[in-house]
Order: C-alpha cells, then structure tokens, then sequence
C-alpha cells in the first residue's frame, strides 16, 4: 500500500464547518502581523496552528495526541532549542521589533491572504491524510515513528507551499471580500477570541460574526474551478515530496 492518500478531486470538503474553522483560524493568524508588541503575534499565530491541528484531528475522533503533530505545525527545532534561541535572539528581535512591524503592515497586502491559505492548507492537507487511513505509514505499509513522520509532513509542506501559484490566491481573495480593508478589519475584531477561553477544546476558539462572513466569503471562492486546480497541483507536489522523503 501507498503512502500517498488519493487526492481530493471534488469541491465537497469546502462546505464543512470544519474548513470553516480553518478560514477563521487564518484570518486571525494573519491578524498577529499587526500586533504591537513583542512576541504577541508570534503566540497569536503558533496558537492558531495549533487549533487548526487540534480542530482537524477532534473531527476524525482518532487516537492521535496533539504533542505527536508538533512537529507538523510548530517550530521544527523544538521547545528546548527553540528557548535557548529565543533568549539569546532577544536583544536583537526587541531592536528590530518596530522595522518589523513597518514591513508587515507594508506587505499586508500580500502576507494576509498568503498566512490564511497556509492555515488552511495546513488543515486541509492533514485532514486529507486522516481520511484515507494513510497518516503513519511507510511505503511497506509498516508504521513507522509518527513524530518522524509529521516532520516530514512539515517538510513536504513547506516544499509544496513554495510553489503555489500565488497571483490565483490573490486574485481569488480579492474577488471574494471585495478587496482586503473588510478583511483584515474582521480579523483585528475577532483576534480577541484566541484568548478569551484556555482553548483547551476546538470549540473554544470563538469568533465574531464579521469574521466568519469574510471566512464565509473566501470559503465560497474557494470552490471556484481554479482553486481546486490549485489545490490539486498543491496535493500531488506534497505527495510526491512525501514520496521522496520515505
């Protein structure tokens, strides 16, 4: 048996509440750029991860703990490792912190719709992998580490996002809300939700009602012919990524 799941060839995993929450978890995420302070956003954004992982493995009620998926959605080096980095990069993050803003609300126009189809598809593809009973498995069929195997997962990832085509994520987020001023307004009024509740269960994570109809609006458009091409072309890259690393 294969470890590559068959890839999704039709439109109907865009209408679950659970893509939904997807979209949301993006659209805050892309939010966190516009935090001003230190470190904030880089909460905002690792805690938005990880719902969508938590909310993606609760819809499949399997047997499969969040910690083993750390790997897929968090920093690769580590909690360790990822400190001691912090502390030693502080002085310099903290100097640079108001450039960095700068350059973030300069490049919004491009790094919010880019952070919430990295969400997405960070649900979509893991979603994808649970469904066909694939998730763990070597190319013999024998399970293998599964901490190893979401590494790779993060690898092929990142190796497939990097070639998306990103002018038909552009143009269809634009179509969709109309231009992005409404969009990263929902997202600074529902940013609060990802601590208003310890977030302990995936329904914690609650929203405004501004933020699910833009979430609502890039759902629909998410449908459109060329996306689903775009989310095929995405599905065989990470396969064959997959396929490369076993």
């Amino acid at each position: 048996m294969s470890d590559t799941p068959k890839r999704v060839q039709t439109d109907t995993s865009f209408i679950s509440s659970t893509t939904s929450q997807w979209i949301i978890a993006g659209i805050i995420s892309a939010s966190a750029r516009f935090i001003p302070i230190p470190f904030l956003d880089e909460i905002v954004q690792n805690r938005c991860r990880r719902y969508t992982v938590k909310t993606t493995i609760e819809s499949h009620a399997v047997d499969l703990d969040l910690s083993t998926l750390e790997p897929y959605y968090n920093n690769p080096s580590g909690c360790f490792v990822g400190c001691v980095g912090t502390m030693l990069l502080l002085p310099v993050k903290l100097l640079l912190f108001p450039f960095r803003k700068i350059v973030a609300v300069v490049t919004s126009f491009r790094a919010v719709p880019l952070e919430i189809m990295r969400i997405y598809l960070l649900g979509r593809t893991l979603d994808r992998y649970l469904s066909n009973g694939n998730f763990g498995q070597s190319a013999n069929s024998l399970q293998i580490d599964d901490s190893v195997y979401t590494a790779r997962m993060r690898s092929a990832f990142e190796q497939a996002f990097a070639r998306m085509d990103m002018h038909v994520v552009l143009s269809a987020m634009q179509d969709a809300t109309g231009g992005f001023r409404e969009l990263i307004t929902a997202a600074f009024v529902g940013l609060k939700s990802v601590f208003e509740r310890d977030n302990k269960s995936a329904n914690a994570f609650v929203t405004q009602p501004e933020v699910k109809a833009e979430a609502s609006k890039i759902q629909q458009s998410f449908s459109r012919a060329e996306m689903v091409a775009l989310f095929d072309k995405f599905d065989l890259r990470f396969d064959n990524a997959m396929k490369d690393a076993s």
